[in-house]
């Protein structure tokens, strides 16, 4: 169901994005309603209304109250908006990583003082599930990624802390699927997973908020390291000094 819901999700990005690089959707032009996107592209609305969503924190759209969804006014989408696109992308991804690296530590130490033996069950079997999709060359083993993150903020039996992570869940599926598409971060991450697994089980906090901050951090590196070789570089590392090599 998650990964249908995703799938949906995802086909909202692809249309809105593919359509303003394209130039149907030129800067400042109104889409169509909400309603005529759904029916156009085959989804819900409310699979429309996620997708809109991460397009405006990608800064590609605007929702004006009262009058619609527009295209942003940046110019530099009539020179060359496929670029643009792309910064945008890579600029709120590495935003996403920041932020993680900022709240899933914590959620995994929490996650080893309070899982119940039923979570920590579910959180193995996450990881591996993520193990057997990834040998397999035709299968996605993003769902059991983001199944195994879900699950140990659950763990973390904080429901402030878990509605933060379901805020910004579109953002971090994007996010996740993004960094997915670098074929090292799925391998690495899975012996991650289980050593963060291992944890929880043993109930050691601090070694599981320590190895949660060692893997978002290695997969922000990962993330630079292939940025480091797009036109978006010098955009990111401006943006991001911290980060900058």
């Amino acid at each position: 169901m998650e990964h249908s819901r995703t799938l949906l999700y995802e086909s909202v990005l692809d249309v809105v994005k593919a359509r303003i690089t394209d130039g149907t959707y030129r800067p400042g032009q109104k889409l169509p309603s909400v309603k005529a996107l759904a029916g156009e592209i085959g989804v819900g609305i409310s699979t429309v209304r996620e997708g809109i969503r991460v397009l405006e924190s990608l800064g590609l759209v605007q929702m004006q109250h009262g009058r619609g969804i527009f295209v942003t006014s940046d110019t530099r989408l009539l020179d060359n908006p496929e670029e643009v696109v792309a910064i945008s992308e890579d600029s709120m991804l590495l935003c996403i990583l920041e932020a993680r690296r900022i709240f899933e530590p914590e959620a995994a130490a929490l996650a080893a003082e309070r899982a119940t033996a039923e979570q920590v069950q579910a959180i193995m079997e996450a990881a591996r599930d993520q193990e057997r999709l990834i040998r397999q060359s035709d299968a996605d083993p993003f769902p059991a990624d983001m199944a195994l993150h879900r699950l140990i903020a659950e763990a973390a039996q904080n429901p402030v802390l878990l509605r933060m992570v379901r805020s910004v869940d579109e953002l971090l599926l994007d996010g996740r699927r993004r960094t997915g598409r670098i074929m090292s971060t799925y391998e690495k991450s899975i012996h991650y997973h289980y050593l963060i697994a291992h944890c929880i089980e043993n109930r050691d906090p601090r070694q599981a908020r320590s190895l949660m901050l060692e893997h978002i951090t290695d997969l922000t590196n990962d993330v630079l390291n292939y940025l480091k070789h797009t036109t978006t570089e010098v955009v990111l590392a401006g943006r991001f000094p911290n980060h900058a090599r």
